[in-house]
């Protein structure tokens, strides 16, 4: 079974190359012809295309002013995002944005008289911009950098567009940087004043808070408040002894009694005095109020000590701000700097000629094929040869 297979294949192809040497003369014009007008076109007439490339990327250091204070925050979650602090691509997105406006490729078609380059004859500056852009290009690579390549006829030319529009580039990427640090810097000092303001203002209620309750440290004036009362306390059971004592062994109307009596008088309302916190003077606090004002001190030193973290931090923060709206840096970092590259990327002459001499061969043996499938219907009689004839019938009309 293999074998008629073979056998079956090995005559098809033969009679393909028998067809293809049955029409030889056709054969060789229809694959000559079009091989030789693309070698003389891609030798002689197309002009040859180069490319410059360069590689660019917004410095790592640009996202630390942001995110470095959200970090300290823990997060843009936590207090970042009370702040109005976010990690974004935004620098990546800018530098894109610049390199695709129409600001800059208007600069680039001024500076290097484009138009004539291009003996672009047309009426809108639009279509001469987009002619333009047919030639340039902006990806992002497997690095996630920024590759900027242009074609140009001329290789030193495109080499030097490269490098004109990364110098363009960077100049606004450097402005759209220290324009953001202006505004962050005007956010933060905003900030930094209302939370100053904010501060002072929970300072001073805390101290009026102290002074109106005499209740400064909860853990110093309860700890001494409950020495106090214990002592009280002993003290009173103390003289509660003597005096039973004295009354079992003199009576009730000692003189000794009666100065027991007083002092157990005097201890216990004391005591009922500093369990009331009529001792506010000497710094006791009264127990029954003490949860109470232990939570609302707790509560306002909560406050300040927030307010004191966050009046740290946008302080740091807009000092930082300060300073980068103050330096002029070149901010974007060329990795690769464009070159005069001479290898032309188009026209591939190689790559042409294989390709027109192939689809020639293949159209070659097509109609060849279909030549000697229509002979040897015409010699059958059959429609087919009718039809062909048909045909050919018209176009003889038409040339006589």
């Amino acid at each position: 079974m293999e074998k008629q297979e073979s056998v079956g294949f090995i005559e098809v192809c033969l009679r393909l190359l028998n067809n293809d040497l049955k029409h030889f003369k056709l054969c060789l014009a229809i694959v000559l012809i079009p091989t030789i007008v693309a070698f003389v076109l891609v030798m002689w007439v197309i002009k040859p295309v180069y490319a410059a490339t360069a590689v660019v990327t917004p410095p790592s250091s640009s996202q630390t002013s942001l995110s470095g204070l959200s970090s300290m925050l823990g997060g843009a979650s936590g207090m970042g995002a009370l702040l109005g602090l976010s990690n974004s691509d935004e620098d990546e997105n800018a530098v894109w944005t610049i390199f695709n406006s129409w600001e800059l490729h208007d600069q680039v078609i001024r500076e290097f008289n484009l138009a004539e380059h291009y003996e672009f004859d047309g009426d809108f500056h639009a279509d001469l911009l987009k002619e333009f852009r047919k030639n340039f290009a902006v990806e992002v690579n497997k690095e996630d950098m920024f590759a900027v390549s242009m074609e140009d006829e001329d290789f030193r030319l495109a080499a030097k567009i490269v490098a004109f529009m990364l110098e363009k580039a960077d100049s606004a990427f450097n402005a759209f940087k220290t324009a953001q640090a202006r505004q962050s810097r005007i956010y933060f000092q905003s900030r930094l004043d209302s939370c100053e303001m904010a501060l002072d203002s929970l300072i001073k209620e805390f101290v009026k808070f102290q002074v109106d309750n005499n209740f400064y440290d909860p853990d110093v004036q309860l700890e001494s408040t409950i020495k106090y009362l214990g002592a009280l306390q002993a003290k009173r059971e103390e003289v509660a002894i003597e005096m039973a004592f004295e009354k079992a062994d003199r009576g009730e109307k000692s003189k000794r009694y009666d100065e027991l009596t007083k002092r157990y008088q005097g201890v216990n309302s004391a005591l009922h005095g500093a369990l009331k916190g009529r001792h506010e003077n000497m710094g006791m606090v009264a127990l029954k109020k003490s949860p109470e004002l232990a939570a609302e001190y707790m509560r306002r030193e909560t406050e300040i000590r927030v307010q004191e973290a966050m009046y740290k931090l946008l302080r740091q923060q807009s000092e930082q701000m300060r300073m980068e709206e103050a330096k002029m840096l070149t901010n974007l970092h060329v990795l690769e700097p464009p070159w005069e590259n001479d290898k032309k990327i188009y026209p591939l002459r190689g790559v042409t000629l294989v390709f027109v001499f192939s689809v020639g061969c293949i159209l070659a043996t097509i109609i060849c094929n279909l030549l000697g499938f229509l002979e040897s219907e015409s010699k059958r009689g059959s429609s087919v040869a009718m039809e062909w004839n048909t045909f050919k019938g018209f176009f003889k009309k038409n040339k006589g």
